[in-house]
């Protein structure tokens, strides 16, 4: 059976982030997210994000493009996206 990820009519980009880099993100939006809102330490969002990436890794890591954006701004992943696409 075939995933959707090595379908021959799409590309699939992982946008790869650590999980300081998540944490970071997602603290001021955890009311919006159904998944996390519940949570209340960064300790534990810690070990959701963790379970959870490692989880669904092996949908990640089927991606034909990764791109890191770790301590990168918009422009230089979009840049970086360009780059490898074309």
């Amino acid at each position: 059976m075939q995933t959707i990820l090595n379908s021959t009519n799409t590309i699939s980009i992982y946008l790869k982030a650590s999980i300081p880099t998540l944490i970071n993100r997602l603290k001021g939006e955890k009311s919006k997210r159904p998944l996390i809102a519940h949570i209340e330490t960064d300790e534990l969002l810690t070990e959701f994000i963790g379970k959870h990436l490692f989880e669904r890794s092996q949908f990640y890591n089927q991606a034909q493009v990764t791109i890191t954006t770790d301590n990168k701004k918009e422009d230089d992943i979009i840049e970086e996206l360009i780059f490898q696409l074309f």
